[in-house]
């Protein structure tokens, strides 16, 4: 039987679905291409590598031309022809391939894994029952069998693939390693669409059997080396996965790929979990452990690139040694917090010297994860800096499992400081995973806001580790003098002298882009706690009162705090609770906040406002 193109008219009654809410077909949804199609196809091929094994990634930019450029047209793309140029399908007329018109493609190649495994004949999820990565690939829309400690899985991060098509097509020629079948399939992604009749929105490139509808893979074998040899794969017997991208994005190209491999998995190479091979027009350019370095100061114009590989390849082979420090673990039974007192003086006099000297530095910060009806289970992550003694301030590199989580909201630290954090402990590796969104870029608390006591707070703690360890480390925060606002308010009239100070237990102080609270005038008592409620100052009314949560959370970045001498009990919106543990020693430090707008500061009865900063 004959692989060819299948498109499925409407029945009556049947819902009109596009493709997820349209996102297909979103200018947004296409933003750097090359990026995306680099992170979501690596990241779940390292999913699929057999027995935790190194896997190899190909990807090639071919052009064709001639004679098997027409041969693939007439075998692959006439049966889908007249759906591609359909009114209303999504596609844009400009870029539709014309039949003159040759042919560019990307191939995506891994070797070392297990293929896309699980019943191909399932026209459904099949929870309970085992993964099913062939459903996800080709049948499934916003869906993943993702279990935890898991990268990722082929539910959302094909959609790549399809996007980087101008005409949303993929075909994918998969060998699996658990029951040795070779299997091809190809779909392509419109919105429903007119044809003579109207048709559902996506078409499948397959068989069907007699009196059956669902397409099903090929496995005719002559089928298979025929695909092989006109989108010239590499592949042979060997099991993985082969992904064809016909008429590509032509944003598309080798030195965005190689970037975005440089950028999002150089501490996987290094590692020696991965080689990637970057092909183009017979040149191949081969990323692998021994090479990326040197590879990577091509990239001249990306300047980071080379000494934040450096750091990793260091915080590789130094992570289990003697270089690194161990932090103590905060309160177990709390909120993380950043305090003084995680350090011994004895750490912080190395951590100085070693910043100072421009060293390497290790910091490992263990932490209790909790999760809801779960045992609490101790953890940790590695924070690694080094001083370039530079006035740019950079932005830390975050590292889960592998994949760089690219757009962390960070307090970015002291200026010259270069860092990585790396989370690999699969307790709170899982924790941060549920905070991903589904493109794998941002942490964001409400994500594990439902599944964590004091998800959002633990969350903060490490997205601000690499500032807030600077900070303890160069006593960069020193507290400000109590009386500093003294001078911004008048001199009564009649050039009367102050008042004399109020009876206060806490001052309230202006710092750089916040405020802080420390002792006042009146010792404080050990375990005392108190209520702090921060708002945007207002011109008429209560200004607390008119707190809304899009102003500021204080348990959600950009808002970042630390702690000294005190616990934080609670901690929401515009309100914390801390309690007093060494009096001497207080210190809250809250920033983050808009320098533009003026906050307002409450503890009861020691109130008081922080003007422009």
């Amino acid at each position: 039987m004959v692989a060819e193109w299948h498109f499925e008219p409407h029945t009556l009654g049947s819902t009109i679905r596009e493709p997820i809410a349209g996102a297909f077909f979103a200018a947004e949804a296409v933003s750097e291409p090359g990026e995306a199609l680099v992170r979501e196809g690596i990241q779940n091929s390292l999913d699929a590598a057999l027995h935790g094994g190194k896997i190899l990634v190909r990807i090639s930019l071919v052009t064709q031309n001639g004679a098997l450029c027409r041969q693939a047209a007439g075998l692959y793309f006439d049966g889908a022809r007249q759906h591609h140029e359909a009114d209303g399908n999504g596609l844009s007329v400009e870029d539709l391939p014309q039949a003159d018109d040759a042919l560019t493609l990307l191939v995506f190649e891994d070797f070392g894994t297990g293929g896309l495994q699980g019943d191909p004949t399932a026209p459904y999820p099949a929870k309970g029952r085992g993964e099913n990565n062939f459903f996800h690939f080709f049948r499934a829309e916003g869906l993943s069998d993702k279990e935890p400690g898991k990268r990722g899985s082929w539910g959302l991060g094909k959609d790549t693939f399809f996007r980087a098509s101008k005409i949303n097509t993929v075909f994918g020629l998969t060998i699996r390693n658990d029951d040795e079948r070779h299997l091809l399939m190809g779909k392509t992604v419109l919105k429903s669409h007119w044809v003579g009749d109207d048709y559902c929105q996506d078409g499948y490139f397959g068989i069907v059997d007699d009196g059956q509808t669902l397409v099903l893979p090929s496995e005719n074998r002559t089928d298979m080396e025929r695909f092989k040899q006109i989108f010239r794969l590499e592949r042979r017997d060997d099991p993985g996965l082969s992904i064809v991208v016909p008429w590509l994005d032509p944003e598309i190209t080798e030195q965005a790929l190689l970037q975005s491999v440089l950028k999002n998995y150089a501490y996987a190479i290094l590692a020696g979990d991965l080689d990637v091979i970057v092909e183009t027009a017979g040149i191949e350019t081969l990323l692998e452990k021994d090479s990326i370095i040197a590879e990577a100061q091509n990239f001249s114009e990306h300047h980071d690139i080379v000494p934040t590989i450096e750091l990793s390849e260091w915080a590789i082979r130094g992570v289990a040694t003697e270089n690194r420090i161990t932090l103590a673990m905060t309160n177990p039974d709390r909120v993380w917090t950043w305090d003084k007192n995680l350090f011994t003086d004895e750490i912080l006099k190395e951590l100085r010297d070693k910043i100072n000297g421009n060293q390497y530095v290790a910091v490992r910060v263990p932490v209790t994860v909790r999760r809801r009806n779960h045992v609490p289970i101790a953890s940790h992550f590695d924070v690694f800096l080094v001083n370039e003694d530079s006035n740019q301030r950079i932005r830390p590199v975050f590292i889960r499992d592998g994949i760089v989580v690219s757009d962390v909201r960070a307090p970015l630290p002291a200026p010259g400081v270069r860092s990585i954090v790396l989370i690999d402990d699969p307790p709170l590796r899982e924790f941060l995973r549920q905070a991903e969104n589904p493109s794998h870029t941002v942490w964001q608390g409400q994500q594990v806001k439902r599944d964590y006591t004091s998800g959002v707070g633990d969350l903060s703690f490490v997205v601000s580790s690499v500032k807030r360890i600077c900070d303890i480390i160069a006593a960069q925060d020193k507290e400000e003098d109590k009386n500093l606002l003294a001078d911004i308010f008048p001199i009564l009239s009649g050039g009367g002298e102050r008042p004399p100070p109020q009876s206060r237990y806490f001052a309230i102080n202006q710092i750089d882009g916040g405020f802080s609270v420390t002792p006042g005038n009146e010792p404080i008592p050990v375990n005392t706690q108190a209520e702090i409620f921060v708002a945007y100052d207002v011109r008429r009314g209560g200004a607390m009162t008119q707190y809304r949560p899009t102003d500021f959370q204080l348990q959600q970045p950009p808002i970042h705090y630390l702690c000294e001498g005190a616990e934080i009990v609670e901690i929401s919106d515009s309100r914390m609770v801390i309690r007093v543990m060494e009096p001497a020693k207080l210190r809250v430090a809250v920033t983050g906040f808009d320098v533009n707008r003026q906050i307002l500061v409450n503890i009861p009865d020691n109130a008081m406002v922080i003007p422009d900063a």
